[in-house]
C-alpha cells in the first residue's frame, strides 16, 4: 500500500503535470551552468543505458537519447510520464526512451543494469537511505551516478522556500552536506560542486530588470565559481550542489 509521503508527491507532481508554462526560475536559464555541467559528467552518451530518476516531463531523457543513449526515465507521477512520451514522439526518439511510473525507492530493474543514473531534484524528494541502495543495485560496476540537488544549509534559501510553499511539496528535504556523504558511502569515490552562491543576490532583478540580471549574474557566477574554488567549504551555503558518484 502507497504511503501518505508517496500520495503527496503523486498529487503535487500530477497537477503540476498539467500546467505546460515552465517555472519561471528555470526557464531564464538561472540553473543552466549547473545542468550543463552536469552534463558534461555524463559524457560520451553514445551507446549508454541510462536511468533518468525522477524524469519529470522527460526533457532530460531526450537530450541523453539525441546523444545516442538508451534510456529509461521513471517518475512517480503518471501525469508526467503520459506527457514525457508525448515529447519524446514529438521529438522523434521515442525508439530510445522508455517510459515507466515507478517509486525511486523500490526500482523494477535488474542488478546492474545501468551505466548512469541521473537525477534532477530528486534525491530530496526520497527516503535516502532507501535510494542509495536502489541506486547502486542498479548501476553496473564502474558505472556512475549525477544528481543535481538543492542545499539546505543557507538560511536565506531556506526563508525563501518557507515563504513560497506552493512551489514544493510539504515532504521534500533539502541535502545536507552529511545527506550528501551518506549517500556516497556505498561507492568508490565521491565528488560534489556547488554553484549560486552570490550568484543568489542578482535573482531579484528578475522581476522588471531582466538585462541586468543576466550581466550581473554572469559576473556573479564567475565569482562563486573563484572563491569557492580557493575554499570548497563555504559551498555548502550555496544553492544547489552537482552529485557525482562511481561504484
Amino acid at each position: 500500500m502507497i504511503d501518505k509521503r508517496y500520495q503527496v508527491e503523486q498529487t503535487f507532481h500530477d497537477m503540476k503535470a498539467e500546467y505546460e508554462k515552465c517555472d519561471f526560475l528555470y526557464s531564464q536559464g538561472v540553473l543552466h551552468k549547473a545542468d550543463l555541467y552536469a552534463y558534461q559528467l555524463l559524457e560520451p552518451l553514445s551507446g549508454k543505458v541510462v536511468l533518468d530518476i525522477g524524469c519529470g516531463l522527460g526533457y532530460s531523457s531526450i537530450l541523453f537519447a539525441n546523444q545516442g543513449a538508451y534510456v529509461y526515465g521513471i517518475d512517480i507521477s503518471s501525469k508526467m510520464i503520459e506527457r514525457a512520451k508525448e515529447t519524446a514522439v514529438y521529438y522523434g526518439v521515442s525508439e530510445r526512451v522508455n517510459f515507466y511510473v515507478m517509486n525511486a525507492e523500490a526500482l523494477e530493474f535488474a542488478d546492474e543494469t545501468f551505466d548512469i543514473v541521473y537525477g534532477h531534484s530528486i534525491l530530496h524528494h526520497l527516503d535516502i537511505e532507501k535510494a542509495r541502495t536502489e541506486v547502486y543495485r542498479v548501476l553496473k560496476k564502474g558505472g556512475k551516478g549525477v544528481f543535481l540537488e538543492p542545499l539546505g544549509h543557507n538560511l536565506f534559501i531556506n526563508l525563501f522556500r518557507k515563504l513560497t510553499p506552493h512551489r514544493r511539496t510539504p515532504t521534500e528535504k533539502p541535502l545536507k552536506i552529511k545527506d550528501i556523504l551518506f549517500f556516497a558511502e556505498p561507492f568508490s569515490n565521491l565528488h560534489h560542486r556547488e554553484f549560486f552562491l552570490f550568484a543568489l543576490f542578482s535573482l531579484p532583478l528578475l522581476i522588471f530588470f531582466n538585462k541586468l540580471f543576466k550581466k550581473i549574474y554572469d559576473n556573479l557566477s564567475e565569482l562563486d565559481d573563484f572563491i569557492m574554488s580557493k575554499s570548497p567549504k563555504i559551498g555548502r551555503w550555496a544553492w544547489v550542489s552537482v552529485i557525482q558518484k562511481t561504484k
